[in-house]
């Protein structure tokens, strides 16, 4: 069983630091994407004004 586990450990870890990495950029680019929209709000309600 040892064995079974210290075979599956190192690809289980770096499957979670890919994963990690993966989620990590696409909340960044989702908050990109939400301050340009929040921006453009911004914008577009004060030359309506």
């Amino acid at each position: 069983m040892n064995d079974v586990l210290s075979a599956l450990i190192p690809p289980a870890v770096v499957a979670a630091v890919v994963i990690v990495g993966v989620v990590k950029l696409m909340r960044s680019e989702a908050a990109g994407r939400r301050q340009e929209a929040e921006a453009s709000e911004k914008s577009s309600e004060a030359s309506s004004d």
